[in-house]
C-alpha cells in the first residue's frame, strides 16, 4: 500500500487538477443569481434621535417645533399610546381604531354606563385593544374576542371572535373635511 503524499504543493496541484476535470466535465458554472435585499427597518438603522425620559423627549420636541406645532401634538400621542402599547405601537390598527371611536357613538355608550369621562374610556378601548381583547378586523370593523391560550379562546388554539362591537364606517373621512 502506498503511503500518501504529505507534500502541501503536491496536494494543492492535484486538488487543482481534481477541479479542471471537474469543470471540463459539467461546465461552467452557471451565474449566480444575486439574493434580493432584505429592507432594513428603521429601529436597524439606528438613527440619531431623542434619547431620554418621555418629559426630556417631550421638552427637546417644543424646544425645537414649538409647542403648538403638529409635531409636538404628534409626540404627545406617541407617547400617551407607548404607555398603553409599549414600545412598538400598531400605527395603523390604532388609526383605524381612533377613526372608529370619533366617528361612532361606542365612547358615548361607554362613558355614562360606567362613570367615566370620554378621555378615559378611549384609554380603556385602547388598553383591551393592546391585551388582545378587542382587534380590528380586515374590513375595519372592531370585534370583541378572546386571545389564543386564555380559559375561554378556541379550542383549536386561535382567536374567538366573540362580537362584533362596531362596524367599518362606510364612509372615510377625508383631511380637508
Amino acid at each position: 500500500m502506498a503511503r500518501k503524499q504529505t507534500d502541501p504543493t503536491a496536494r494543492r496541484a492535484r486538488e487543482a487538477a481534481r477541479r479542471t476535470a471537474a469543470a471540463q466535465r459539467i461546465g461552467p458554472r452557471p451565474p449566480r443569481t444575486p439574493r434580493p435585499r432584505q429592507p432594513k427597518l428603521l429601529f436597524d438603522l439606528q438613527p440619531p434621535g431623542t434619547v431620554g425620559t418621555d418629559a426630556e423627549v417631550m421638552a427637546q420636541v417644543t424646544d425645537h417645533f414649538g409647542a403648538d406645532s403638529g409635531e409636538a401634538t404628534t409626540m404627545r400621542y406617541l407617547l400617551r399610546f407607548r404607555e398603553i402599547y409599549g414600545p412598538h405601537i400598531p400605527l395603523g390598527a390604532v388609526g383605524q381604531l381612533e377613526l372608529l371611536l370619533d366617528e361612532t357613538d361606542l365612547l358615548t355608550q361607554l362613558s355614562p354606563g360606567v362613570g367615566v369621562s370620554p378621555d378615559d374610556a378611549r384609554d380603556s378601548v385602547h388598553s383591551l385593544h393592546a391585551h388582545g381583547m378587542l382587534l380590528i378586523a380586515d374590513d375595519g370593523s372592531l370585534w370583541m374576542t378572546v386571545p389564543p391560550g386564555t380559559p375561554y379562546s378556541a379550542p383549536d388554539g386561535k382567536w374567538s371572535f366573540v362580537e362584533q362591537k362596531v362596524q367599518a364606517p362606510t364612509e372615510r373621512v377625508g383631511a380637508g373635511t
